[in-house]
């Protein structure tokens, strides 16, 4: 049987170490080990791959192969020293009685909120010109909120064709199950059909959220 990655049932490891489990679960270091993952691959090629130097591959496969995540499959002969080939397994599952879902939720997320807010400064200061500012709203409700203004109160429109490409805020809303069911499933419809394109243009990073609040305030 395969599932919808295609990894055979036969070629998943089920991890209870955690330390072997914060490599899987931790995207910045699966990276390097995702190579390796499912073929046979040399350090060299996988250094290619990736862009690294061939030493800094090294230091992560010795330490994968410590970790038992990879293992060396074969040497080829050659003049010198031997070639070798490492392979890891197509698949790994971590159950969360090991590395909990919140720790490999938050870890990952923080990881690419912080890189979000560095692209969205970095585009903002580049790309927005004017006398704007942050302009502090309170409405009658209570609720507070931020908004990019100017001091004569003209709010920006993220919409427009000259404003800087970037979406970015946080809603609390008040919706019954079936509606926040129904949003869910719009906001994936939307998203899914430029997921994994094999397409020419710039680089975008796209982060959708939602949950329930549970009374937190």
């Amino acid at each position: 049987m395969t599932d919808r990655h295609g990894s055979s049932e036969q070629d998943v490891e089920i991890l209870t170490d955690e330390r072997r489990a914060e490599v899987v679960t931790d995207r910045e270091q699966l990276r390097l080990l995702a190579p390796f993952m499912g073929q046979e691959r040399t350090v060299s090629q996988v250094a290619a791959h990736l862009g690294l130097s061939v030493t800094a591959t090294y230091k992560a496969v010795a330490r994968f192969v410590g970790l038992g995540l990879l293992r060396e499959t074969r040497r080829e002969a050659r003049p010198g020293r031997a070639l070798r080939y490492y392979r890891a397994p197509a698949a790994f599952f971590t159950p969360f009685s090991v590395r909990p879902l919140e720790q490999i939720g938050q870890h990952n997320r923080s990881a690419h909120l912080q890189r979000f807010e560095r692209q969205f400064a970095r585009t903002m200061r580049r790309d927005l010109h004017g006398p704007w500012g942050a302009l502090t709203r309170a409405l009658p409700s209570g609720e507070t909120f931020y908004d990019l203004a100017t001091v004569d109160g003209h709010s920006w429109n993220p919409l427009d064709d000259a404003s800087p490409l970037v979406l970015s805020g946080w809603n609390l809303l008040t919706l019954p199950r079936a509606e926040a069911r129904a949003l869910q499933r719009e906001l994936m419809a939307v998203v899914r059909p430029y997921l994994n394109r094999q397409a020419k243009g710039d680089t975008y990073l796209l982060g959708v959220f939602l949950t329930p609040d549970n009374g937190e305030h």
